[in-house]
This record gives structure tokens, sequence and C-alpha cells, in this order.
């Protein structure tokens, strides 16, 4: 790896827009409140989501002071830079209109376990305000990660065999060291894997205070991109984190791909059929894929570009009705208990009640019956006219 910036760039590269073009038009969703285990046509049972566990409280020595929990703080943009973004850059962020509040991280890419990772270093009494509600109010996870242990998002806890209270060796800019998996509880910002604290990241060469969590719920959030983008320059990266975006002005919302195009990206996608699912896997150079890296790759061989992770493919197109889903839309759920808001898995339908997947650890990409246990809802993926 080399070098700090070599870190951040990788991770730059990795925090792509959250939308495909051309910009999304996303259909309201409803309220948290109201979902869970989805019926189609009809309205949804709300599951319970408890409070992600720890590894060993007892264990806590308490001698990092973490503040409670104050305030929930809606998540709307992730920005990130390959260097350290100055404090007056900061300051305009936190005077754009609709802006309410902005937490200062740092970002990188490090090896956990000898696999490439996204990983924040944040500060617990802060970044809890912004973490998804399962986890924000537990006060033994951020004390826990204030004291030098490790929170891996429930995906790559689960399927990397990561477990709770098990070791991890971190390879960073500046070395390695060996922290305890404290918890699996997932950030809610797409495609960042681990939570350390800032006091750990700056140990492992992270730079310092490159990325921002911006909250502006009330925000015009295409005004607002644009206005991040004059700010921040053209070196940082901007990924979207709020949902229901109405459409930008005077933008085309775009075509569905083409149905001949479409039977190709499918039949890209069954040619994968037994290939094992690897966490992290886009193409058989990796071994196999996983959800989001599969349909990415069977799109980008037809010339169809998706963003990378599933929350991102959430944004690729025309939200549709699952009554009227259609042969190549894709099928997205929100299975994650850490964060019940999160798009955490995302498949491509068949037709006839069918659709292909990489499902998880274990298991290989196959063709099964559509599931509708905790649907979050439907994609039709949309190109530029």
């Amino acid at each position: 790896m080399g070098t700090t910036a070599a870190f951040a760039v990788a991770f730059t590269a990795f925090g792509a827009p959250a939308w495909a073009a051309p910009e999304p038009h996303v259909d309201e969703r409803p309220p948290l409140g109201a979902q869970g285990t989805a019926v189609p046509g009809g309205g949804a049972e709300r599951s319970a989501h408890p409070t992600p566990p720890v590894a060993d409280a007892a264990g806590l020595d308490g001698d990092v002071e973490v503040a409670p929990f104050d305030e929930a703080r809606p998540r709307t943009y992730f920005a990130v830079s390959p260097t350290a973004l100055p404090e007056k850059t900061v300051a305009k962020v936190a005077e754009l209109d609709g802006v309410d509040s902005v937490e200062v991280v740092d970002a990188a890419r490090v090896n956990i376990d000898g696999e490439s990772t996204s990983v924040l270093g944040v500060d617990p009494s802060e970044f809890r305000n912004y973490a998804p509600e399962p986890s924000a109010e537990a006060d033994e996870i951020w004390q826990g990660v204030a004291e030098g242990r490790i929170a891996l998002s429930d995906d790559a806890g689960k399927q990397r065999k990561l477990d709770v209270g098990s070791e991890v060796d971190i390879a960073g800019a500046k070395g390695e060291v060996t922290r305890e998996v404290w918890t699996h509880a997932t950030s809610g910002v797409a495609g960042i894997d681990a939570i350390v604290s800032r006091e750990t990241a700056a140990g492992l060469g992270f730079p310092e205070g490159n990325a921002l969590v911006v909250s502006a719920p009330d925000a015009d959030l295409w005004e607002l991109k644009d206005d991040l983008e004059e700010v921040l320059g053209e070196d940082a990266s901007l990924q979207l984190l709020a949902e229901d975006p109405q459409p930008r002005p005077a933008d085309s919302a775009g075509r569905p791909v083409g149905a001949s195009t479409m039977e190709k990206i499918i039949a890209d996608a069954e040619s994968m059929v037994g290939v094992p699912y690897v966490w992290g896997g886009d193409s058989l150079a990796d071994g196999g894929f996983d959800c989001s890296g599969l349909l990415q790759w069977a799109f980008a061989r037809n010339g169809v570009s998706i963003p990378r992770v599933t929350h991102d493919q959430w944004y690729a197109g025309q939200h549709v009705a699952f009554e009227d889903m259609e042969r190549g839309d894709l099928i997205f759920w929100r299975n994650d208990p850490t964060a019940p808001d999160y798009i955490s898995h995302v498949a491509i339908y068949l037709g006839e009640g069918k659709m292909l997947e990489a499902p998880r650890t274990g298991l290989n990409v196959r063709v099964t019956d559509v599931r509708t246990k905790n649907l979050a809802g439907v994609v039709r993926v949309s190109v530029e006219d």
C-alpha cells in the first residue's frame, strides 16, 4: 500500500457518487415505522431491531469519556477527499443552505485480516448521533470504539466470519495493529464496513479530517449537491445517503435499458450460476461475486454503468411497483438488523416469480423464488437518452 495518500486515493475511487447517469427519480417510500416484512401491493409489518450485541462489556475500562446520545441526525451526503479538508472548507459547508450539521471523520481503505476494507475514524461522542437507530443509543458500542475496539458492519462481520469477540489484524500506512471485533453494527454510510476511533485511525496513518457526513434533512438535494461540489472542489467525491430525492429540475429521467441489451445482461448473470459468493467480489479474478458485484459486472459487460454497492444501486433508475415488475428489474431488500433503513441485498428479476442472486457466504450464485420478507422495492435501471 505504501503511503497515506495511496489509501485515501483508493477510498475516493470507492466512494463514487451514489447515482448512475442520469440522476434518479425515486418514488417516496413508506416511513421507517411502516416497514419491515413487506407485503406486495399492500402494507408492511414492522419487525423488531434489537441493539447489536457487543463482545464483553465487563472488559470496558471507562477511561475514555463518551458523551451520551444527543439527538438523531439524518445522514444526507457523505463527502471524501484524498487529503485533509481545511477548516475553512468545513466551515463553508456548515454554512450552506439547508445544512443542519457536519461531522468530520477520517476515511481510508486498509487491510483487515488481509482484505481491503473501507473504514471511518470517528469521534464516538459525536458520530453516534449520525448512526442508525439500533446502535445510536447503545453506550457500550461507542465506549468500546472509544477504547480502541473495531465495529464491523453487520455484512462484513458475518460474511467474512469475523465474529464478535474475535481479534483482527488491521494494516495501515503506518503499520499493523490487532484489535478486538467489538460489534457488528452498520454505520449507515454506504460501502463503509468498519468504524474505529480517530485515535486508532491516526495510528494507522489515515488522512486527518478528509471526509464529512453532512446532515441537511430539509435541503433541496440537487442544489446542495451543486453547492458541495463548488465548495469541496473536483478532488472530492460525493455520495448521496438520503432517500426519496426528487428529480433534478430540467434533467431527463432517462429510459429503461433496451430489451435486447437486458437479455444479454441476464444471460451473462446466468452464466455465473454455481460460482461462489465472495464478499467484495466483482469478477472471477476475485474467486466469485457478492450480490451487487455480480450485477455491476453483468451490466458493465453490456455497456451499462451502475454503482458498485447495493445501497447506491437503489438509485440506478426508476422505482416501479412490485406488481409491475418486469424481467431485468432489480429487486432490493432491507435485511440488516443493525440498520433497518439500509439497502442490504439485491437480485435481478427473471420473470415468473424467479430471480437470480449471489446470496451469502457459503452459497453459490443461484436462481430462486422471489422473496418478499423485508422487501424494499424494485428498480428499473435507466440509461441516458
